[in-house]
């Protein structure tokens, strides 16, 4: 999660890493897989996320999609003991961690649709519980505070939000141009704004700005997010 821990003056680099949203149609409607890691973990200890984890040596590719593409089927066998569906992995989204953040990362964001009898397995190791829930019950359950969930998966969570079914998410995953997130952490009072892309705000790190909102505010340890835009459809 976020901390001002987590915080630093000098820059690391960004590791390469991969996400997989898993979906499923459910008996109410679209439903997502939420892991939740293990609370003893440096990073993100007990938070609930989506499988993924760092590239390796040996997630192959001709480029840094394709590897991590790689990864995170990888990611989802060991954590889960799933394999892909059918429909090839699409390219979600892309977060970047802020350069004041300890630990760092390169993050493509995939989407992989399952069928409804999909058995999951944890390992019981990093990953120790894992759930099927519809994506506005876990938004709620975060804003709640019942739900410890990092601002990319609030975002992702939103975003799927949007739609019933799994065939219209994917149509609209492959209409739209993947979105780009490399937030900038500001302040607004007690506030923390995570400033993204397209926010009147992010040039200038001025959550003050008047004009188009895109970002997430942590009050209180709860995260918010707003978009005040749809995403641009694929050139």
């Amino acid at each position: 999660m976020f901390e001002k821990a987590d915080l630093q003056r000098e820059s690391t680099p960004a590791r390469p890493a991969a996400t997989l949203i898993v979906t499923r149609e459910g008996e109410a409607g679209l439903e997502t897989l939420l892991l939740r890691r293990n609370p003893s973990l440096k990073v993100m200890a007990g938070a609930w996320v989506f499988p993924g984890g760092k590239v390796d040596g040996e997630d192959e590719g001709a480029d840094a999609l394709s590897r991590a593409r790689a990864a995170a089927v990888r990611e989802l066998a060991e954590e889960t003991g799933l394999a892909v569906g059918d429909l090839p992995l699409l390219h979600f989204s892309r977060w970047l961690t802020p350069e004041v953040v300890q630990h760092r990362f390169d993050t493509y964001f995939f989407l992989s649709p399952q069928s409804p009898d999909a058995e999951v397995r944890v390992d019981g190791s990093e990953i120790v519980e894992h759930r099927w829930v519809r994506p506005a019950q876990a938004v709620a359950e975060q804003a709640a505070g019942s739900l410890k969930i990092p601002p990319p998966t609030l975002v992702s969570l939103t975003d799927l939000v949007e739609h019933d079914s799994i065939a219209g998410l994917v149509a609209a995953v492959e209409k739209r141009t993947p979105p780009y997130f490399f937030p900038r952490i500001t302040e607004m009072g007690e506030d923390h704004v995570f400033l993204y892309p397209g926010d009147s705000g992010y040039e200038a790190s001025d959550p003050a700005a008047d004009g188009c909102q895109h970002r997430t505010t942590m009050c209180k340890g709860l995260f918010s997010y707003r978009r005040d835009f749809n995403w641009p459809d694929r050139p």
